[in-house]
């Protein structure tokens, strides 16, 4: 039985990687939201479609929010032992797409940084004993954080958001180098521009493609994959 964990899974790709894996009735959800006090009927409905699904709360912009989770975690798979197959670091923001390096503020930088990256490395260190040969652990980057990407746009733009999935990018890296020993697979993966509340009225991929490229990618991956930085078709992005 596969152990899914998804952070962010309440709306847009984190609740499509839900519905698309609910399906199998094979599968462990462990969906996090960041608060368990917001609308959760969609997620909720999508318990009756096979899998087994736990709900539970994380603010992946909170060191406390994310130690109480790891607590959840261990609690619903019955201590350390147990696998995860698949951590999805879904979770993100993009809260000031129209700040430009000129217009930048130091707290808006903080907050993506927050929440884009040290969400990320905090979750997988908390969640590091239940992490083992085979795991895979995927951060939702952008194509915003590749630089070679970025420098092809005109105007770029979202530069506290693409900032801070550059810096994911590179903590892909370590995590990838640090946790080779172990035997854990870490990536990171452009969903594309999808369309989500988040990729506005200008994207052109429905979520059902992008999430179902980027799930039978996930699947595929050998520990050779480990470290790389794809687009969700499963082709290879430039950093």
């Amino acid at each position: 039985m596969p152990v899914f964990v998804i952070t962010g899974a309440n709306r847009g790709l984190g609740l499509e990687f839900v519905r698309q894996l609910s399906t199998d009735s094979s599968n462990t959800i462990l969906a996090a939201t960041r608060s368990l006090s917001r609308d959760l009927s969609d997620l909720e409905s999508l318990k009756s479609k096979g899998a087994t699904i736990h709900i539970l709360e994380c603010d992946t912009g909170s060191q406390d929010s994310i130690t109480a989770f790891s607590k959840q975690v261990a609690s619903v798979l019955g201590g350390d032992d147990k696998k995860i197959d698949f951590l999805l670091n879904n979770a993100g923001i993009n809260a000031t797409p129209k700040q430009t390096s000129l217009t930048l503020t130091p707290d808006s930088l903080a907050n993506h940084i927050n929440v884009n990256v040290l969400g990320p490395a905090n979750t997988v260190q908390v969640l590091e004993s239940h992490l083992q040969k085979g795991t895979v652990v995927m951060n939702m980057t952008s194509g915003l954080g590749s630089l070679g990407y970025s420098r092809t746009k005109d105007p770029t733009g979202c530069t506290s958001y693409s900032i801070s999935k550059a810096a994911l990018n590179m903590l892909t890296v370590h995590q990838a180098d640090n946790l080779k020993g172990k035997g854990v697979v870490v990536v990171c993966i452009d969903p594309g521009w999808v369309k989500t509340d988040m990729g506005g009225s200008g994207a052109v991929l429905e979520k059902e493609e992008s999430i179902g490229g980027m799930l039978k990618c996930l699947r595929g991956l050998k520990s050779t994959d480990s470290g790389r930085f794809f687009l969700y078709d499963g082709s290879e992005r430039p950093w």
